[in-house]
């Protein structure tokens, strides 16, 4: 298999660098968008191989476009995007805004990853058969009834809590991975969710998690697969030539495909996420989905 360029959001720990190493160990670069640069490169030093360290804080559309400039400026194709990283703090009390006026859940793990996409799709539209990976939560199938809050979001008015603003994110990526996928339709490029189920946690990373949540998730943990385990997944889901042709899927961690919440296919519910995603992010799509018979303008973006 030709060597591809992979980048990987959040990849200086947990699943993320596991997946770093899997898929570097097989001869591709891997670029490891992490927020810290500083622990980017201690991973990188760890991980060896092609790889290269890189500064992205999905909370700061600053950052998001100096990293995508460099992309152009360093790349010349993107062959993976793999939106691995999120902000779940479950110590939170109360909603957070970025600099630039989003709650910062929102934004880091749904907004922030559409607009990464957006401004590398002329590289990843380059690849032979380029990818796309979002990353979903098996947790949301104990919230049947979970929607995304069209008039708010981001926690304006209701109750904030980390869990509810967590799931709803996810939700929303679920719904734009079969929203890009139709986008993408007539192209190489893919898109695909992945379920992350059960993973053990490294609790060192929420020291100001309440004991009685530490022993919770210990507790959980005993059942949980490991990150080298679903590591096995990102790397299956980004390289295997069986998956070139599958798109708007979501795969648990056994690669096989399960339902997307009722609400994240209904298409009505899905153009309303996507219009409110991208006026809120105030720019336009940038693929649009076209048939045989000729361009057609997505529905609510005119």
């Amino acid at each position: 298999m030709p060597a591809k360029t992979i980048i990987i959001t959040g990849a200086n720990s947990g699943i993320g660098r596991a997946a770093a190493a899997r898929i570097a160990g097989e001869g591709h670069r891997v670029i490891l968008a992490c927020r810290s640069l500083e622990k980017a490169a201690a991973a990188r030093a760890d991980i060896g191989g092609n790889t290269i360290a890189a500064e992205l804080d999905l909370a700061s559309r600053r950052s998001i476009h100096a990293f995508t400039d460099w992309v152009h400026q360093e790349l010349d194709q993107v062959d993976v995007l793999i939106h691995n990283a999120a902000d779940f703090d479950l110590s939170k009390t109360e909603r957070e805004m970025t600099a630039d006026g989003f709650e910062r859940i929102w934004f880091t793990n749904h907004l922030a990853p559409v607009l990464l996409t957006d401004r590398l799709m002329d590289r990843i539209i380059t690849s032979p058969q380029g990818r796309v990976i979002t990353v979903s939560s098996k947790g949301l199938l104990a919230h049947p009834f979970q929607t995304v809050n069209i008039d708010d979001p981001m926690f304006a008015t209701r109750r904030f809590t980390p869990a509810a603003a967590y799931y709803q994110s996810k939700l929303a990526q679920n719904m734009y991975t079969i929203w890009l996928a139709q986008q993408l339709s007539g192209t190489m490029v893919t898109a695909n969710a992945i379920r992350v189920s059960k993973v053990k946690i490294d609790l060192a990373r929420f020291p100001d998690l309440p004991q009685w949540m530490k022993n919770l998730y210990a507790l959980k943990s005993l059942l949980a697969i490991t990150p080298e385990q679903m590591t096995e997944t990102y790397a299956r889901t980004a390289l295997d030539p069986s998956l070139r042709n599958r798109s708007g899927t979501l795969l648990d961690h056994q690669l096989k495909a399960v339902p997307f919440p009722a609400y994240a296919k209904d298409p009505l519910c899905i153009e309303r996420v996507m219009i409110l995603t991208y006026r809120q992010l105030g720019i336009q799509p940038a693929v649009t989905f076209s048939d045989a018979s000729g361009p057609a303008e997505p529905t609510g973006f005119r």
